[in-house]
């Protein structure tokens, strides 16, 4: 006879529960699951609780442990399982450690050296984090304000648009002849020579400025290009002179903008390997990371150790079990 669900739990109510002296032993022992690692085995940091209950809760249902030696012989199994699962862990970082590469530093501190090379001084370069920064916001500052008025060749105000122009121009390529970091430019005459050989330091440094120039580096055009505007008045008797000098203007603006869009791809790249070089060592890091910090002769020596104890260990549970009364 099948009965509900709600006769099941009338019935169940009127038990009185186990009433030998077996039943009872059998019933106390209900809420153990894994005895004394049930809940803080003598796991690493690193191991997973639940993967240890695991192979504790498999090893109860094949074997049945039945009394104190019997539970103790399972949870010595299952503790010599989650140790040399340690010692394969180990055994593997160790293999690796050996066989892998160290991870490639970033190709960009070949490509942009933080220091000045093949120089005798030790200043930092143009692609050192601070002078890039400082280039990038000299550049950034004179694009954004930079507006190339109409100037109308035709109109009476030509002098006060001129003028107002010049003088606009003026003060943002001089801030960035004052403040852009060029003794980090390469190639720069040594002050100290300055000292020495006047002559010698300015006939150096001009050609330095010339190649520079030449390159488009925004302080050598900076430099021409205020060469071109600072001493030429409104050229009343020749207007058609000042569509050159903004044509000029126009090929300055374009050799900042080039440059500045040479720093963010400077920077761009960093930053792609900068991630680059922390995800492998991440990856490196993981692969070679050891639970025990032993060489791999003492591994080899502790695996022995440990087959040892589980094989003791299970002579002795079939051993109990063999001795159980046969009605039990």
């Amino acid at each position: 006879m099948v009965c509900d669900a709600a006769t099941s739990r009338r019935n169940g109510s009127k038990s009185k529960g186990p009433m030998t002296d077996r039943g009872k032993a059998i019933a106390s022992r209900n809420a153990t699951k894994h005895g004394l690692l049930a809940e803080q085995p003598p796991l690493l940091a690193s191991e997973d609780l639940e993967t240890f209950q695991g192979i504790m809760q498999g090893l109860i249902d094949d074997y049945q442990p039945d009394g104190v030696l019997e539970w103790h012989c399972v949870q010595q199994i299952a503790m010599c399982i989650q140790r040399q699962h340690r010692l394969w862990t180990a055994e593997a970082a160790a293999g690796n450690e050996a066989t892998l590469p160290p991870v490639a530093s970033p190709v960009t501190d070949g490509k942009y050296p933080d220091r000045k090379s093949n120089e005798a001084s030790d200043f930092a370069s143009e692609y050192h984090p601070a002078n890039l920064a400082k280039a990038k916001q000299l550049l950034t500052w004179f694009l954004d304000r930079d507006e190339l008025p109409p100037i109308n060749v035709r109109t009476k105000y030509f002098t006060d648009e001129w003028d107002c122009w010049q003088d606009s121009t003026l003060r943002g390529l001089n801030r960035i002849l004052d403040e852009y970091p060029k003794q980090a430019i390469p190639g720069k005459p040594d002050d100290f020579l300055a000292r020495l050989d006047e002559a010698r330091f300015k006939t150096r440094w001009w050609f330095w400025i010339q190649d520079l120039n030449r390159d488009k580096h925004p302080y050598g055009v900076a430099f021409f290009h205020r060469l071109h505007i600072q001493d030429v008045d409104a050229p009343k008797d020749s207007k058609s002179m000042a569509g050159l000098y903004l044509e000029w203007h126009q090929e300055a603006i374009a050799a900042f903008q080039a440059w500045l869009d040479k720093l963010n791809t400077i920077e761009s790249e960093r930053q792609s390997e900068a991630a680059r070089v922390e995800r492998e060592q991440t990856e490196r890091d993981r692969l070679t990371a050891s639970p025990i910090p032993q060489s791999v002769a003492l591994l080899a020596r502790y695996e022995s150790h440990i087959n040892t104890q589980l094989m003791q260990a299970l002579e002795r549970l079939n051993t109990l079990q063999g001795q159980r009364p046969a009605n039990s």
